[in-house]
């Protein structure tokens, strides 16, 4: 079934809008962040974000209009009620926060798998498949951060004492 360009427009535009949500909340949980190796992690999603928002201009440019217009309120995630309640934010816990970043990173994987057929272009496809593969890949970064911090995180084997080897 082929899509109207209002349908994919609108699908794009959504996708946009998510990129820049997590963009905004990775940024502002790097701010807030003590620890080092977290801002790292933190400073490389933004830094993905960013990239897989540009990627989504530009296929929005070749699909639908030179012109993207106003992106709508809300993206593919529940991110944009967070951040436009910024007091959530400092009310939190890291686990919370990062629990949050995980249901938006699911949400993200989701929609591009979703909507890797909206267009008939295979490299369509093929942007999107590629994205919600990064998406996932955020996904299992922050569930090993949030093992971590929790302290579920086992880097000995459990049937013996000795390191675990790859």
């Amino acid at each position: 079934m082929e899509h109207t360009k209002e349908e994919i427009s609108e699908i794009l535009k959504r996708a946009i809008k998510g990129e820049e949500d997590r963009y905004t909340f990775y940024q502002m949980l790097s701010k807030k962040a003590d620890d080092t190796q977290a801002k790292i992690i933190l400073d490389k999603l933004c830094t993905d974000e960013t990239e897989h928002k540009q990627v989504l201009i530009d296929l929005y440019k070749k699909h639908v209009s030179e012109d993207l217009g106003q992106l709508p309120e809300t993206g593919i995630d529940s991110l944009s009620e967070i951040i436009k309640k910024g007091q959530e934010i400092s009310r939190a816990t890291e686990i919370d926060l990062i629990n949050l970043a995980i249901e938006a990173e699911i949400a993200a994987t989701k929609y591009y798998q979703d909507e890797n057929n909206l267009i008939t272009d295979p490299r369509f496809k093929e942007v999107f498949d590629k994205l919600a593969k990064e998406e996932h890949d955020h996904y299992e970064m922050l569930v090993a951060e949030r093992d971590a911090i929790s302290g579920s995180h086992h880097w000995f084997s459990i049937d013996n004492s000795s390191p675990m080897e790859d």
